[in-house]
């Protein structure tokens, strides 16, 4: 056994005793330090603690029996084992210094084999507590007597057996034990913790019976214990004349933590298992309170990286947020640059038709001013009237330009994420006034709108959802057109393309509350089945590459989803193609914002 970092206090020894085995200790790699008196002792203790401490009965300044009571009063010493020497063999005495704290009691006129084996029995670690140990209440002591009928404890002290029970189980139990008889070694409860069994604190074995091999019994406790990392202690009890150095050394080796043999005194017997008791109780408590240590360390350690991970996940949800805003702006700038070439179309026009009647207004402010000169009346009459027609003409080219740039403008814009009073109406011709170059003369748009005009609500819920919308239903039917076209290319169309944009108001849970309903039909192909659920999803699309980004409808999602609202797709609209049906809360309070920002 490696014993290399423990260390050894002697206390008040004398120089001939200490010489002795400080010589035994050092062979087995144990270190020793000195000390003359308690005080020393305690002073020691700031700097470094020992793992075990030899003490003469009386020491200069105190007695041991009062250096182990202090020692137990303070949980950082409270688990150091205590070895008193004592100049000759008093059973009372021996006793009493035991039951004062001391772990064992040797006397230094006896060989000091033993009391090497005592010491490395106290420094002999079992390993840690099992978790069935840490949430343990008090209980009685629990001592294991294996004996029968012909060995040594049977018939103790006296040789006279009483009865079927021994006496040591007796008197075990009379100080408080909860104390069983053993006879059978093989019926010993030795098993896992995990069974829901609590093993013996203590068990008493005795060496001398002829029913077992006492010896086997204990190496087989010492294999429990390292296999289930439990502390349960092995007092062994011999023949008188038997405690020879060869006996000690198998006894150690089998894994005993005391040996004795039967010609110790009753009180003496049962103080030294309730020292052994108490030995593992100490190491028990002492092992608990580390484990809730580790665990206190662990759950801060936890907290600490739990509030490191949310700190990273808000951080992260910012990126996100600001990455959501940023894709919406882009999916209306991608929707813009769809458009770009229509409204490019829808700016030319009033801008030539502004400028064809410029030189026609040049002209005939020339014409009059001449026959001002002239006075020629009727002339000039006539060609200010003309002038006059074209700049009303050149006024409503002008104002159309206008009408555009305001609504680009109002759908660019990016405080969308605000809640506020939006005319529903106003904002579907908005959205028209822009798509009207892609809707064209073959795709004609219907209004229905039957709901209230005002709606709190985000502009992007017509801005973007509505404009989407209605984008892609134009284009499901510019497509079923090609296609028509392919087949039968010299076929006229039989019937103009409808899109219907319908609204009303319909009941809600609870009850009382109202849903804000927008319903966009077209006369398009539809939506098969299987994709209804997937055109959300971002950059899904069914269109050829480059003519479509798939965050059409995953905004319009995303922005339905801000209002609390639904969006649902079926094919049994009113003109037979697909039916884009969007709901959200018809609230009329007053402006809000940020309520489910995007």
């Amino acid at each position: 056994m490696d014993f290399l970092s423990c260390t050894i206090l002697f206390a008040g020894v004398s120089a001939t005793c200490e010489q002795q085995l400080v010589a035994e200790l050092d062979k087995r790699g144990l270190g020793v330090r000195m000390a003359a008196d308690g005080r020393t002792v305690f002073a020691g203790f700031d700097t470094e603690l020992p793992s075990l401490l030899v003490v003469q009965d009386h020491l200069p300044d105190m007695s041991a029996a009062q250096l182990c009571q202090r020692l137990r009063l303070t949980s950082a010493t409270r688990g150091i084992p205590v070895v008193v020497l004592v100049d000759e063999h008093n059973a009372e005495q021996e006793r009493e210094i035991l039951e004062r704290g001391a772990d064992a009691c040797f006397c230094v006129a006896d060989d000091p084999v033993f009391l090497i084996f005592r010491i490395c029995a106290l420094l002999r670690e079992f390993g840690d507590e099992t978790a069935e140990r840490e949430g343990a209440v008090f209980r009685q002591p629990r001592v294991s007597v294996v004996t029968a009928p012909g060995g040594i404890l049977w018939a103790w002290p006296d040789g006279a057996s009483v009865g079927k029970t021994p006496r040591i189980v007796k008197m075990l139990r009379h100080n408080g034990e909860d104390a069983t008889l053993v006879e059978d070694p093989d019926r010993l409860e030795l098993s896992n913790v995990s069974a829901g069994r609590i093993q013996p604190d203590c068990i008493v074995v005795d060496l001398s019976c002829p029913a077992f091999n006492g010896l086997a019994l204990a190496q087989t406790v010492s294999a429990f214990r390292r296999r289930s990392r439990q502390c349960t202690r092995v007092l062994g009890v011999v023949e008188h004349g038997q405690l020879t150095a060869e006996k000690i050394r198998l006894a150690f080796n089998a894994g005993v933590d005391d040996l004795t043999d039967s010609d110790i005194a009753p009180p003496l017997l049962v103080a030294r298992i309730s020292s052994l008791v108490r030995r593992k109780t100490l190491q028990d408590e002492a092992r608990r309170e580390e484990a809730h240590i580790e665990s206190a360390r662990a759950r801060m350690a936890l907290a600490d990286a739990l509030r490191r991970v949310n700190a990273d996940l808000a951080a992260a949800n910012r990126k996100l947020i600001d990455a959501q805003v940023k894709l919406v702006q882009s999916a209306k700038m991608a929707s813009l640059g769809e458009l770009a070439a229509g409204i490019a179309h829808e700016f030319n026009n009033p801008l030539a038709f502004v400028l064809a009647h410029e030189n026609t207004v040049k002209r005939s402010m020339a014409q009059a001013l001449q026959a001002v000169r002239q006075n020629d009346i009727v002339v000039a009459e006539a060609a200010l009237t003309k002038g006059s027609e074209r700049l009303a003409s050149s006024l409503v080219g002008l104002s159309r330009l206008r009408e555009l740039v305001a609504s680009l403008r109002r759908f660019s814009r990016l405080e969308e994420g605000e809640f506020r009073r939006l005319d529903v109406p106003d904002a579907i011709a908005m959205v028209l006034t822009l798509l009207a170059p892609k809707l064209g003369q073959e795709i004609a748009v219907e209004r229905r709108l039957e709901a209230p005009p005002e709606l709190v609500c985000q502009a992007a819920l017509v801005n973007q959802v509505v404009m989407n919308i209605v984008s892609n239903a134009a284009d499901a039917i510019l497509e079923k057109r090609e296609a028509a076209a392919k087949q039968a290319p010299s076929a006229p169309a039989r019937y103009k393309d409808r899109i219907l944009i319908a609204s009303f108001l319909e009941k809600a849970e609870p009850e009382g509350a109202e849903n804000y309903v927008l319903q966009i039909s077209d006369t398009g192909p539809g939506v098969p089945q299987e994709l209804q659920e997937r055109v959300f999803e971002p950059f899904f699309t069914t269109k050829p590459v480059g003519s479509g980004t798939g965050l059409g409808l995953a905004t319009a999602y995303g922005v339905v989803q801000a209002h609390g609202g639904s969006i649902v797709i079926t094919n049994s609209g009113a003109l037979g193609g697909a039916c884009f049906t969007i709901r959200v809360p018809y609230k009329t309070g007053e402006e809000r914002r940020g309520e489910h920002v995007i």
